[in-house]
């Protein structure tokens, strides 16, 4: 007997090209964030992209981070004629397209910083004065009470939810189940359409994460960081090469009962789930969890085996995992994460440099400002002294045409492979200095004499003049600040109880 949730299912249930056809000219379609791509919808809308009266045009898409390649926009609007792409968060194949096309094929018309809250702008309670015509999302066939799971994509989508007029999922059988958390389930009530996906056909695009090995100055760079962390250290990894050296080294240092709060949950972090060192067991919120937001199945049997009804995950929406008053109450939070230039102020830029976008701010600003406010809390950012182009990431000034991700009031660890420094707390003298001391040393003659000419360092004196942690210039030690906490309300700051100092 058809109970009356699942008679609803079935008559929610179209095809693609019936999705498409439904679509008009001008509409805004938000086909997913990271996760969540749309894979089968975007497809067959594009298809109807040109200049016929049958035809679409003026389709704008807003896009937050999608993994999921969408040639066919380029293949069948090259020119970007009859669609536009707002893109918060490059992928590389994105870049690509925006570059050989000499930046008039594919382009992000509309280019944002990549923080999630920038789409409450189209949120209204009212779905008929919603700022999106469409929402396209990946998520799993619903459960016998008639809920989807949002799966890898959980992330954004109670946002996406509440800005979008007409909202369809596309089911994907190769999607698991993940545990909440909050907000990873919406009802059939809340959704206006599925659409089957063919995962064979549509895949995702996958690599052999588990084969990636860390080049010789990744690993220097994972033991710098090391040694700022400690047992029952609760773990956020940033996305790119880096993780891996960090989970190889952790597993060398023999770190144990490490905990995970983080946005993206890579490979590194899966890795240190199975090899035994996270147990979750003294995190101060999530105890015995591992806290996560969105993923991408790079691996899909790999992901889908660990993730699937997994108790000791917690997936949450990203105004949780991402959020000031969450993180700053998560005892002993370190964060990781790349950026793409330091300058000798402190300031930091991941996101668009020196009039190019390279990513999309994402996580970054939310874990490296306030994970350095929790409770023995510390936040790196990390990068190679020099790129691939063999340019200095350690400037004297972040170049015109450059978003500062972190402002320097704000940063803390900065790591190369030639060490890590802290700048919290230094005077603009030091902080210039202990930036200096960890670019490339063919760098080095050239920042100094450009912090000297800029008053960052006094002239003619030595710039090796930075004391050690806990040295003789009232520069507490890394076990003495691991155990402050700064509070909100405008109360002293001061000591507060150590698990780890107490030996408990």
């Amino acid at each position: 007997m058809t109970t009356p949730i699942q008679q609803k299912i079935r008559d929610k249930k179209r095809t693609a090209r019936q999705i498409a056809d439904m679509v008009r000219p001008g509409d805004w379609i938000n086909h997913g964030t990271v996760g969540g791509d749309s894979t089968v919808c975007t497809e067959a809308v594009a298809q109807r992209l040109g200049p016929g009266p049958g035809d679409l045009s003026d389709i704008e898409f807003w896009l937050a981070g999608n993994f999921y390649p969408h040639p066919e926009l380029q293949q069948i609007d090259p020119g970007q004629r009859f669609h536009c792409v707002h893109e918060h968060f490059f992928f590389p194949w994105n870049r690509k397209a925006r570059e050989e096309n000499g930046g008039t094929s594919w382009t992000p018309w509309g280019w944002a910083g990549g923080v999630w809250a920038h789409h409450y702008r189209f949120a209204h309670g009212d779905r008929q004065k919603r700022g999106i015509d469409w929402w396209f999302n990946a998520a799993t066939a619903p459960d016998n009470h008639g809920y989807f799971n949002m799966s890898y994509g959980t992330n954004s989508s109670q946002i996406f939810k509440q800005t979008a007029k007409k909202i369809v999922f596309e089911v994907r059988a190769d999607y698991p189940w993940a545990e909440g958390g909050r907000f990873n389930t919406i009802n059939i009530d809340d959704i206006d359409y599925w659409v089957e996906v063919d995962c064979e056909r549509y895949k995702w695009p996958q690599m052999n994460e588990k084969a990636i090995a860390p080049d010789a100055v990744e690993q220097e760079i994972a033991r710098h960081i090391m040694t700022v962390m400690r047992d029952r250290d609760v773990v956020q990894l940033g996305i790119g090469s880096l993780p891996s050296a960090c989970v190889a080294a952790m597993a060398d240092a023999g770190f144990k009962d490490l905990g995970i709060h983080t946005e993206m949950l890579n490979y590194g972090l899966i890795k240190m789930i199975e090899s035994g060192q996270v147990t979750n067991a003294y995190k101060s919120l999530d105890c015995g969890k591992s806290v996560w937001t969105f993923a991408f199945p790079v691996d899909v049997m790999w992901y889908y085996g660990t993730i699937h009804r997994n108790q000791a995950l917690a997936v949450y929406d990203i105004d949780y995992t991402n959020n000031l008053d969450v993180l700053r109450r998560i005892d002993n939070l370190i964060a990781i994460n790349n950026t793409v230039a330091v300058d000798l102020l402190g300031q930091m830029a991941c996101s668009f440099y020196d009039r190019r976008p390279i990513s999309g701010t994402g996580g970054f600003f939310q874990f490296i400002i306030f994970a350095a406010q929790a409770r023995g809390g510390r936040s790196v950012a990390a990068m190679t002294s020099r790129s691939k182009h063999n340019t200095p990431r350690i400037v004297p000034f972040l170049p015109s045409g450059t978003v500062v991700d972190v402002p320097a009031q704000l940063a803390q660890y900065v790591c190369t492979e030639y060490g890590i420094v802290n700048l919290r707390g230094l005077n603009g003298y030091e902080r210039a200095a202990a930036l200096i001391s960890i670019a490339h040393p063919d760098d080095r003659e050239w920042l100094t004499r450009e912090a000297r000419e800029n008053g960052l360092l006094p002239p003619q004196f030595p710039v090796d003049f930075l004391p050690a942690e806990g040295g003789n210039r009232r520069y507490p030690s890394y076990g003495d600040r691991r155990r402050y906490k700064m509070p909100m309300g405008g109360a002293l700051w001061g000591y507060d109880w150590d698990p780890i100092q107490s030996g408990k």
